[in-house]
């Protein structure tokens, strides 16, 4: 394990926090139980407000880019730096690229292609001071070694997380209700046509405390059996509880979008109907639905994290085309029909988010990688292929 590790993380890890998360009342943070496995020190948002020529570089240039030139500054002192997304990661690689002499640099990475990434990238060459770029979404590693400014980086594919101990099913009697929540890349008006007339209540928890996307949930007027609300974290936990299972609408986007909401539900033992975008293909497994109804055929799912036998191939839920409220009317009236089925996929979710998506599993795969050795996952590939794991730069 590296000897001395930052970590730059977008929160707050005050108090108020701490103690929320210690007495129950959320749901364990990523963000301590890394710093707390690796012994790191920490620049969160509380950092910069303590230093008054950080707070105005966070006026002129953002919190992230602040955030940024404080881990610079400490840099020396450090083996190595860990960036929790790439807003953060590019102007840090960028100073660190600069650099005589640097530690290792391993930042998380959401949405990498975007136009103005690209051009960052080839242009800026932030890469030069980032050392491995951890992503969630297969398709988001697959366009970023295409892109001419990151051909020789490091790409890794890492599951996300969720805490099974905080979203665990519960004994609490189901209703005639269905779920959806979130504010990422949500297409809420195509959900609120779906269910149109449809004899099932809809509870759309239409909030996020990272989220600065628009709420879609308000663009079109309500059927009487739609209720837009926002909840905190136990309150959202009871609504996953009474639920038959969960929607998760989402726009068409090259990122894994909303899969936090469809976590938390399959830790809930909730069965999800997601949409099939582009970047959400890698967590549920599940057939297509149009409006004829479900395909025959599984698709998506785990395997593109090495994940194999009966945890992988499992039915955790159903996806339909984006844009499309007759399929998605389709789905939601398949699993109302079939709750057997609702209920065998939400047990299935449950077993996969205990082996391959828990918070504490996701702790020690970025751990791994900021050691700079293979992770468990490519040591066992590298097993079953007879080959070695690829070191990573500077091994």
């Amino acid at each position: 394990m590296a000897r001395c590790v930052l970590m730059v993380v977008s929160a707050s890890l005050d108090a108020a926090a701490r103690g929320a998360v210690a007495a129950g009342r959320w749901p364990r943070k990523d963000f301590f139980a890394l710093a707390g496995r690796l012994d790191a020190d920490v620049i969160d948002y509380t950092a910069i407000e303590a230093s008054r020529s950080l707070r105005l570089i966070r006026r002129l240039a953002g919190a992230p880019v602040a955030q940024a030139i404080a881990a610079w500054q400490r840099r020396n002192a450090y083996d190595c730096i860990f960036s929790d997304g790439e807003h953060i990661g590019i102007p840090l690689g960028f100073l660190l690229g600069l650099s005589r002499g640097r530690p290792r640099h391993v930042a998380l990475a959401h949405l990498l292609s975007t136009p103005a990434k690209r051009l960052t990238f080839r242009w800026l060459r932030p890469q030069r001071g980032i050392d491995r770029l951890l992503v969630h979404a297969s398709l988001q590693r697959c366009l970023a070694t295409r892109q001419p400014g990151l051909a020789g980086t490091r790409l890794d594919l890492v599951p996300y997380q969720v805490d099974p101990a905080f979203w665990s099913p519960t004994a609490a009697e189901q209703a005639a209700m269905i779920a959806s929540a979130g504010l990422e890349y949500r297409d809420y008006p195509v959900l609120i046509d779906a269910v149109r007339g449809l004899p099932v209540e809809v509870v759309i928890a239409a909030g996020s405390r990272w989220s600065r996307h628009r709420d879609t949930a308000h663009t079109a007027a309500l059927p009487e059996n739609v209720r837009v609300t926002s909840l905190d974290y136990h309150e959202l936990r009871d609504l996953y509880a009474r639920c038959r299972f969960v929607v998760v609408p989402l726009r068409d986007v090259e990122n894994q979008a909303g899969v936090t909401t469809i976590l938390e539900a399959m830790a809930m033992g909730r069965a999800v109907i997601v949409t099939l975008t582009r970047g959400q293909r890698d967590v549920v497994r599940g057939r297509r639905c149009t409006r004829n109804g479900p395909g025959n055929e599984l698709i998506g799912g785990p395997a593109a994290f090495g994940v194999g036998g009966d945890v992988a191939t499992a039915e955790t839920g159903l996806y339909v085309p984006p844009g499309d409220p007759e399929a998605l009317r389709s789905a939601i009236s398949y699993l109302i029909q079939h709750p057997d089925e609702a209920e065998r996929m939400g047990l299935a979710g449950r077993r996969l988010v205990e082996q391959v998506f828990s918070l504490d599993a996701f702790v020690e795969r970025i751990a791994f990688a900021l050691t700079g050795a293979p992770s468990p996952s490519e040591r066992a590939a590298a097993a079953l292929t007879g080959t070695s794991p690829a070191p990573s730069p500077g091994e």
